[in-house]
């Protein structure tokens, strides 16, 4: 099954939609310097471009899928000002380096995984959910490519592989 996506390759502005509601600048990699981790200071590459754009459609695919489900659930959440369920991406691409650095510091199980090749994404748990309950939603119900998850006490991990 191949996924469409809207984009020429060339990367887009830093605060360019790349899909209805996620802006290209967090899928960037977090940055550390001298031990401390700055997030969303590193642009996706040329090369991972394509994939990081599949892994935000199917991304999309989730927030739409919650706000179809619960959208008129007011326990879950949060809302943005349409009152809309938001999705909190709380990591997207990474550098090779970022991802060695999580690795010894034991913040990732794996030294590359699928993060810096654009097929992964780490979702923070809506409230009025639990994060295993947030996992079988996106796995069972959002038809999307993910099809590796790992739950976490913040969110669930996916990925493309």
């Amino acid at each position: 099954m191949t996924t469409e996506y809207p984009y020429e390759l060339a990367l887009p502005n830093k605060y360019q939609n790349i899909t209805r509601n996620i802006k290209f600048y967090e899928t960037y990699s977090t940055k550390v310097i001298v031990g401390i981790q700055v997030k969303r200071q590193i642009s996706p590459t040329l090369d991972v471009l394509k994939e990081v754009i599949i892994t935000a459609i199917e991304a999309q695919k989730i927030r739409d899928k919650l706000n179809e489900k619960f959208g008129s659930n007011p326990n879950i959440g949060p809302r943005d000002k349409n009152n809309e369920i938001m999705l909190y991406i709380n990591s997207f691409w990474r550098t090779l380096v970022f991802q060695a650095y999580l690795f010894l510091k034991k913040e990732s199980i794996t030294s590359t995984g699928d993060h810096p090749f654009g097929k992964a994404i780490d979702l923070r748990c809506p409230k009025g959910m639990t994060p295993a309950d947030f996992c079988e939603f996106i796995d069972e119900q959002c038809d999307t490519l993910f099809n590796w998850f790992k739950i976490y006490s913040w969110g669930c991990h996916c990925s493309r592989r």
